[in-house]
């Protein structure tokens, strides 16, 4: 994959602009504060039978050196609800990274 046409991430991911702040939580400690990133819930509704369930997919995209000491089932909290996450943060090659996450729903 080739390197992004940005030259500084930051640049890219502004609050300012479109970006949202996450704060990264293990076992109650804070371990990455106020990372920027894209955060998407993306919904579809499935079909299986005759039940219908809508299903969330959230995500959030980040550049990958503020997130690269994470690990699955850290806490997540962006924009004042609570998430886990799905899996260990892993580069794109670009320098950025996508991280699944599922509802907290302990919080």
């Amino acid at each position: 994959m080739s390197a992004p046409a940005w030259e500084n991430l930051d640049d890219f991911l502004s609050p300012d602009e479109f970006a949202d702040l996450a704060t990264f939580t293990r076992h109650d400690d804070v371990i990455a504060k106020d990372v920027a990133g894209i955060f998407d819930d993306p919904q579809m509704n499935v079909e299986a039978g005759e039940y219908d369930m809508n299903v969330s997919d959230p995500r959030f995209t980040c550049a990958f050196a503020r997130v690269a000491t994470l690990k699955k089932n850290d806490a997540a909290m962006i924009g004042g609800v609570a998430y886990l996450l799905d899996h260990d943060p892993k580069s794109d090659g670009t320098g950025m990274a996508v991280l699944k996450l599922s509802r907290d729903f302990d919080v």
